[in-house]
């Protein structure tokens, strides 16, 4: 029926739908999810109104087998690890309940990255403002740390670009003389030395709504695996994380700057990645607004969690998914969140492809067997990593 409100789908293994479980949707086609491979379904459909009345007697049952299992690919010859990592800036603690002060933390955040050693990680909140209780002569940022620190555990991690601001004496923004070194604030983006090589890099200002809000950026780098000689584009970025009046719009802004500076940037269509906190999720009213630029823009979402839906969509690329059911962000809760056992989690932090390969997607977490987290937790939000094959 063209132009009905709703409709209401029944979806069942057997001819006489004694077990129907329904959708809804509101308009003519759309994915029903979670139904178990090679298997026969049975589906009626009827029009209903946007309260649920019904507009018309159900159709007749239509069979079909969905399709079997595919075949497991074959391992991954040159993986590719990518990360993105909001490790909460050292100096605004917010004095929550397990949250310690970033000298309190910071170990964990080295043994989280540590563990898993990504090749290319995007950081946000990583600052370049000096730390309040660090004594060393001349002052030390907390990316700087970190990098010291990591470097220090066996890790050769260099920045893709390693000045604190966009400043004359970029050391400090103090009678600050502007000059574009391409710094980022607390968007950073650390690369394994032994594994890849940086081509070239930058940063690029994103859309304000007030002059008074905190700057914020995409740092970009080409990089080139080691391993295979392939050269790929990388991105991060942490979007505002305002929820006031205008502010959804402004993250629709900046994601759309994201991908025309993009553009811009990846002048021979390399293979990219695109990381970060972009601030809005897939419950997000009235719409995850970032994420569907990012899909407008051809990239792809390797967990296929659209919105406000857990079961992944069909254009999922993950082959194996670790803990993506938890969510991304954990507030410093003991217990880790998690929206269900099975399906994916609700996610702030992303990690977008251009069409390749992804062999692997994890949400990083150091958790008992009860879904509580061991020992100092790390951060407000949860490492994500992805791994990879360039094409």
């Amino acid at each position: 029926m063209s132009g009905a409100p709703q409709y209401r789908i029944a979806i069942a293994t057997s001819a006489s739908m004694s077990d129907a479980v329904f959708h809804w949707f509101t308009t003519p086609s759309g994915q029903v999810r979670g139904l178990k491979s090679g298997t026969t379904y049975y589906a009626k459909v009827r029009v209903i109104t946007a309260t649920g009345a019904s507009l018309s007697a159900y159709s007749g049952a239509v069979a079909g087998k969905t399709s079997s299992a595919p075949t497991p690919l074959p391992a991954i010859s040159h993986p590719l690890l990518v990360a993105s990592y909001n490790i909460k800036c050292a100096n605004c603690n917010d004095g929550l309940a397990n949250e310690l002060t970033w000298s309190g933390r910071r170990a964990a955040v080295v043994a989280t990255i540590k563990s898993k050693a990504p090749d290319v990680i995007g950081l946000q909140e990583a600052s370049q403002g000096w730390l309040k209780d660090d004594s060393r002569p001349g002052g030390l940022a907390q990316f700087e740390d970190l990098q010291q620190r990591l470097k220090s555990a066996g890790v050769p991690y260099a920045l893709t670009n390693a000045k604190r601001n966009n400043c004359v004496k970029d050391t400090t923004p103090t009678n600050c003389v502007y000059s574009n070194n391409g710094a980022s604030q607390g968007t950073k983006i650390m690369y394994n030395a032994n594994t890849v090589s940086l081509v070239s890099q930058g940063s690029i200002k994103l859309p304000a709504l007030k002059a008074a809000d905190n700057q914020r950026y995409l740092a970009w780098a080409v990089l080139k695996q080691k391993s295979t000689g392939k050269t790929f584009f990388f991105g991060d970025t942490q979007l505002d994380a305002s929820k006031t009046s205008g502010y959804y719009d402004l993250r629709k802004r900046q994601t759309q700057a994201i991908v025309a500076d993009i553009v811009k940037l990846n002048v021979n269509h390399l293979p990219a990645l695109m990381v970060g906190d972009f601030n809005s999720h897939k419950w997000t009213l009235p719409s995850n607004a970032p994420y569907d630029v990012m899909m407008g823009a051809n990239f792809v979402d390797p967990l296929g969690n659209t919105y406000q839906n857990d079961i992944p969509s069909a254009a999922a690329t993950a082959e194996v998914r670790i803990r993506s059911n938890y969510d991304s962000f954990n507030g410093f809760e003991r217990r880790a969140r998690a929206r269900n056992t099975s399906g994916n989690g609700t996610y702030l932090d992303y990690i977008f492809t251009s069409k390749m390969r992804v062999s692997k997607w994890e949400t990083v977490l150091n958790i008992d067997t009860n879904g509580n987290f061991i020992g100092t937790i790390p951060s407000d939000h949860n490492m994500v990593d992805a791994t990879v094959q360039l094409p």
